[in-house]
């Protein structure tokens, strides 16, 4: 994606985030194509029906059963917004339900949900793009070729590959990694240690997920570190401003 995107949405982000209404469950917020009875399957088919604004839509896991996602329309392409740290707002050390069906504001800090991340990937959409910003400004960009999420009785296993970008693959080290909560929590304590649902490994070298401190440089709160970190970056004791995962066909 070209940088004029990245900044774009950061910017429609940190405007709207200001006058947004706090909600605790996003799928409740209203959807662009309300009214249109037309069974659209992701944002890729939305767009190309001509609705070229960015916000929250109504789609259709199959004939009988609508959810929400959180698109965006650009001159590069159709994308679905996942996952997306802005403020802080939201608190992200959550049990498992909550990541299995997603929280927070599409305008702000939220999470799609597991089951939403499970069916967008094994529908097509296996292309993942990670955006950061660290408080200075400075952006960075890594795209995965392949990034597929399993099923709930697989713990939603992630299966991610085939990196390129401007900062290294420090998402690869979670490849085959079941997702942890601290309600359901890993081998080694990483989900209670580190106060974020993730798909952890011994434990992670990145945290999209992580608590929001301010600033940059921080001092955890816990006996690990627990920012919204990019270790091969700013390493683990820098949390960034911001970061969003957006899925997309190849």
């Amino acid at each position: 994606m070209k940088p004029v995107y990245f900044l774009s949405v950061v910017l429609w982000c940190m405007l709207t985030v200001c006058v947004a209404k706090h909600s605790e469950q996003w799928p409740a917020q209203k959807h662009l194509n309300k009214g249109d009875m037309f069974q659209y399957k992701d944002c890729k088919s939305v767009g190309k029906a001509g609705y070229n604004e960015s916000g929250v839509y109504m789609v259709w896991y199959n004939s009988t059963t609508p959810y929400k996602v959180v698109c965006q329309h650009t001159s590069d392409g159709f994308y679905t917004v996942i996952q997306q740290r802005v403020n802080g707002l939201e608190n992200f050390n959550r049990p498992w339900d909550d990541y299995v069906r997603g929280f927070g504001h599409t305008q702000g800090d939220f999470w799609a949900g597991l089951n939403q991340i499970y069916y967008l990937t094994n529908t097509g959409q296996t292309h993942l793009t990670v955006h950061m910003q660290d408080f200075p400004g400075n952006i960075r960009q890594i795209n995965y070729l392949n990034f597929k999420v399993e099923g709930p009785q697989q713990w939603y296993r992630l299966s991610i590959s085939n990196a390129y970008g401007d900062v290294p693959d420090d998402l690869g080290y979670n490849n085959g990694c079941f997702f942890y909560t601290y309600d359901r929590p890993d081998p080694y304590g990483c989900a209670h240690q580190m106060t974020a649902g993730w798909w952890y490994n011994y434990c992670t070298y990145a945290l999209p997920n992580g608590q929001y401190y301010h600033y940059g440089p921080y001092t955890p709160t816990t006996g690990m570190y627990n920012g919204i970190f990019w270790k091969d970056w700013l390493g683990f004791g820098y949390s960034l401003k911001y970061i969003s995962l957006v899925l997309s066909h190849p």
